[in-house]
């Protein structure tokens, strides 16, 4: 990050639900001391690694998939081959596709897979950010309308961003106008994120 502060992600909990604050309380838990164990044993060896010190950990650990809610438009695997366009576009991933190990003992054969996806940069609709069966609900990075593979490239945090600005863009025109999110034309949007920008 700077000077000798640095950034690092080390290890990883397998099958942990999101929506189980009990199993993420004890999956933060044992990575909070599996990290300790790396720090210790580093700073053993002596050298460049003298003096390691952890200075912080995250809140809970990182869940990279979870429940997702399908959208007026689903994010399909053929779009990210494809690189779908479309007129309501919030965002143009172009991350690879990125599948971590499922389990400790596939990490020991395949730690890392890309199903043989290559992505060509593909368009995410603001009809993947607007829930399909519950009016007035949007939603915004992992948890979007797309399925598993799809995820596995849209799921990081710059495409998040862009979600999530889009989002509250067309929740606020759809708040001040008393509509519903599907009924805000994109456009309307992108007007009013333009406006927000020049701004400053």
């Amino acid at each position: 990050m700077r000077d000798n502060l640095l950034l690092v992600m080390m290890n990883h909990e397998y099958g942990i639900k999101p929506f189980d604050a009990a199993k993420v309380t004890a999956a933060t838990v044992r990575a909070r001391r599996e990290m300790n164990r790396i720090v210790n044993g580093l700073r053993g060896l002596g050298g460049i690694w003298e003096g390691l010190q952890l200075v912080a950990t995250a809140e809970q650990i990182g869940v990279r998939d979870g429940r997702r809610i399908r959208g007026r438009y689903v994010v399909s695997k053929d779009d990210v081959i494809a690189g779908a366009r479309h007129a309501d576009a919030v965002v143009r991933p172009t991350f690879s596709v990125d599948i971590h190990a499922l389990s400790a003992e596939m990490n020991k054969t395949t730690a890392y897979a890309n199903a043989a996806v290559k992505v060509k940069p593909y368009d995410i609709p603001l009809r993947a950010l607007i829930a399909s069966d519950v009016d007035g609900l949007m939603m915004a990075g992992r948890c979007i309308s797309g399925d598993f593979i799809a995820h596995a490239s849209y799921r990081v945090t710059g495409n998040a961003t862009a979600m999530g600005e889009a989002a509250g863009a067309v929740a606020a025109l759809a708040a001040k106008s008393q509509r519903l999110p599907h009924e805000v034309e994109w456009s309307e949007a992108v007007a009013l994120l333009t406006r927000m920008g020049q701004r400053g």
